[in-house]
């Protein structure tokens, strides 16, 4: 009898967990249900990619042109060729002035800028008056220059007419010696000038004269008895106090009018020293300006003037404003002939072999599907620290003035020596999915498309080809977008 309570306790319990196992494996059923379906799903998808991947657009083995479609496809054609291409390698650059043509025109002197004579944007010719700066220092110096110019006019006459004088003196002692008649003497000397040695110089000679024509009178009555002894001996006494007399003054107009002459010589050397100095004080105040000069009606005035043709870059000063020396008056360029700059980096470091003079070529973004030549000036000696790169600096003509200072600008830079390679005009290849290609003329009407391997050499003329075509095969060059086109609906109808 105690057996029956503990059955009647364990039924429910039992039920419940009957239950529960059976909710589980519905569960589980349904689970294995959705993987299984999940699987055959994804596995289908799988396949579909599979069989999409599998399927490739269809392309023609050779494009074929009626004689209507070859005559207006215009056709041009080129063989596939050893030539000579060399390494052509892209840099920055900036165009900038040609420095011996881009000059600042400083102010040379303190003072005023009286007139402004140009304004920004005109063109100037050289030597053409731009500005007028006012300074009385300038006039100073200007007046003392004159004034030391007047004393070396005064002292080289002086001096021209001590040598005048000197030469005469000599000569007519000269005429003296020759015993030339007096009558002769003044009109040989009517129109010269001996100074005041005429006064010294012929009364002593007239005297000697006399003396000796009185001397010869007397010497053919020597022991005649006629005159005595002491009359002939006082005749001989004043005929050589006469000689000595006549002599002494020649010498010493002689020496009086050639130390004359090297006194004035001296004081017009030191006059023109002095001239000299003025001039070169007044130099020093212009800061050696050589285009500067003075108006005739104001000494106070200095023109300034343009050192180039060119125009004006910029103005700095008004009229009527005060200026100091070394101040910036104008910028004036000639923009006929540029500079283009470039740096040369270690990955273009044989581009540093290009001589002053060799022909490169410059693009300008700002002016598309324009390319310009350009002369190389130099190629730095020297590497940068801070870019590890060498300048190169070309001169570009710019004649019709669409360059401006500043602008950006691609360098095309040879890099190395030229290389022998086979290769195809750049408008032969065309590209399609990713790959490169041309057309290989088979006859005169039928082309096939061949894929290449370019190389790295090309230029603006050639490509290298590195696999894919052989020398001699006949290459379509003009008319490549047709054909491609042609090719591409062929493909799609088959």
């Amino acid at each position: 009898m105690s057996a029956s309570p503990n059955l009647v306790t364990r039924s429910p319990m039992m039920a419940t967990v009957s239950k529960v196992l059976s909710s589980l494996f519905v569960l589980s059923l349904l689970g294995a249900g959705w993987l299984a379906v999940h699987h055959m799903d994804t596995e289908g998808a799988d396949h579909a990619e599979e069989s999409t991947a599998d399927v490739e657009a269809p392309i023609a083995d050779r494009v074929t042109l009626t004689e209507g479609k070859l005559a207006s496809a215009g056709l041009a054609f080129g063989l596939a060729e050893p030539h000579a291409i060399q390494h052509i390698h892209e840099v920055p650059g900036r165009i900038g002035y040609d420095q011996s043509h881009h000059i600042e025109v400083r102010s040379p002197i303190d003072g005023v800028l009286a007139k402004v004579l140009v304004k920004t944007g005109e063109v100037v010719d050289v030597g053409q008056t731009i500005a007028k700066i006012s300074s009385p220092e300038i006039g100073q110096a200007r007046a003392e220059l004159m004034r030391q110019d007047s004393q070396e006019k005064l002292v080289a006459a002086r001096y021209d007419r001590a040598k005048d004088v000197a030469a005469n003196v000599r000569q007519f002692a000269s005429m003296l010696e020759d015993r030339i008649d007096a009558a002769e003497l003044e009109t040989a000397f009517e129109n010269r000038t001996i100074g005041d040695y005429r006064q010294t110089l012929q009364p002593a000679y007239v005297k000697y004269r006399l003396a000796s024509e009185l001397l010869e009178n007397v010497r053919p009555l020597t022991g005649t008895g006629a005159l005595s002894g002491r009359t002939i001996r006082e005749r001989d006494a004043e005929y050589q106090v006469a000689m000595a007399e006549y002599q002494a003054a020649r010498d010493q107009a002689i020496f009086d009018s050639t130390q004359a002459e090297r006194e004035a010589h001296a004081e017009l050397d030191n006059a023109r020293r002095q001239t000299e100095i003025a001039r070169e004080q007044l130099n020093a105040m212009l800061g050696g300006a050589k285009y500067v000069s003075s108006a005739e009606d104001d000494l106070s005035t200095l023109d300034i003037r343009s050192p180039i043709a060119g125009t004006v870059e910029s103005r700095k000063f008004a009229e009527n404003e005060r200026v100091y020396r070394a101040d910036g008056l104008f910028v004036i360029a000639n923009t006929d002939k540029l500079y283009v700059s470039a740096d040369i980096r270690e990955q273009d470091w044989p581009a540093v072999s290009i001589e002053p003079g060799a022909e490169i070529l410059v693009s300008v973004p700002a002016l598309p599907d324009t390319q310009m030549t350009a002369r190389v000036h130099y190629v730095g000696r020297e590497v940068h620290a801070d870019t590890n790169a060498v300048p190169l600096v070309a001169v570009i003509a710019n004649q019709n003035g669409v360059l401006r200072p500043g602008m950006f600008a691609r360098v095309s830079l040879p890099v190395g020596k030229p290389k022998t390679v086979l290769a195809v005009r750049p408008e032969a290849i065309f590209q399609h999915d990713n790959r490169d290609f041309v057309f290989v003329a088979v006859s005169d009407s039928e082309f096939q498309p061949t894929p290449v391997v370019c190389g790295d050499l090309r230029s603006e003329d050639w490509v290298e080809v590195q696999s894919g075509l052989t020398a001699g095969q006949r290459v379509v060059e003009k008319g490549v977008f047709v054909l491609k086109s042609e090719w591409l609906l062929e493909g799609e109808g088959e």
